[in-house]
């Protein structure tokens, strides 16, 4: 008897816990990004409608690009995107372990991207940032070992950073699609409208040039019509 209501004591602990847990991220107004709610659909949508650029000309750009098409538009480059991503890339290798004769032990591989997301119907930037992620590898003796290792951190890093470039384009996708970023949108138009330079100058007055007979225009003074003669009766 005693183990059952040790038991129903623990499931009901156990119950309001969820609930409070449930509360608190009411309270904080906590969304998935992927949700069923206008800023989800818009992230979901927004994503699958960007055209990826392609990044630069070395394998680790092409590797960035593939991991970002898997992420955002799986099904597919859109054929008719809403908007454009435009990424750059740099990187560098730093050594960690060098022994005393010189021979590095370990090295590590960053990966820097900066982007901007551009709206293709206004060509305006909605969304820039960078992503650095890094990646380590190990040196050896062996050449090809090493050009094997360097290539893994290469994908290491790539895939890292397409995972960040996802989550905080999504949540740009979101916010945007936000009640209170399209009220700042609409009054940000409104102010732009308003600014705008109004030409205030009028066209010249037409000449006005007096109508005149075609008699006076010809110089002659003669009526352009005979007179009138009475006719009698049976005539």
């Amino acid at each position: 008897m005693k183990r059952t209501d040790a038991k129903l004591a623990m499931s009901l602990k156990a119950t309001a816990l969820g609930v409070a847990l449930l509360l608190v991220l009411a309270a904080c107004s906590f969304r998935p990004l992927y949700g069923t709610s206008a800023e989800g659909t818009a992230a979901r949508v927004g994503a699958a409608s960007i055209a990826i650029l392609p990044i630069g000309e070395e394998r680790v750009g092409q590797q960035l690009r593939n991991g970002l098409i898997n992420r955002l538009t799986p099904a597919g480059q859109p054929q008719f995107p809403a908007y454009q991503l435009e990424v750059s890339i740099t990187d560098q290798l730093t050594d960690l372990l060098v022994q005393e004769d010189s021979t590095v032990l370990r090295r590590n591989y960053a990966l820097i991207a900066k982007y901007r997301l551009v709206d293709m119907a206004s060509g305006d930037p909605v969304h820039s940032s960078s992503v650095t992620r890094t990646a380590s590898l190990n040196r050896t003796d062996s050449e090809y070992a090493n050009v094997i290792a360097q290539r893994d951190a290469e994908e290491r890093a790539a895939e890292a950073v397409a995972d960040v470039m996802a989550q905080r384009l999504g949540i740009a996708l979101a916010r945007m699609s936000s009640p209170e970023a399209k009220r700042n949108a609409a009054i940000a138009e409104a102010a732009k409208v308003s600014a705008a330079r109004v030409d205030t100058s009028r066209p010249p007055e037409p000449e006005v040039i007096p109508l005149s007979s075609p008699a006076s225009e010809t110089g002659d003074d003669a009526p352009r019509f005979p007179e009138p003669v009475a006719v009698q009766p049976g005539e």
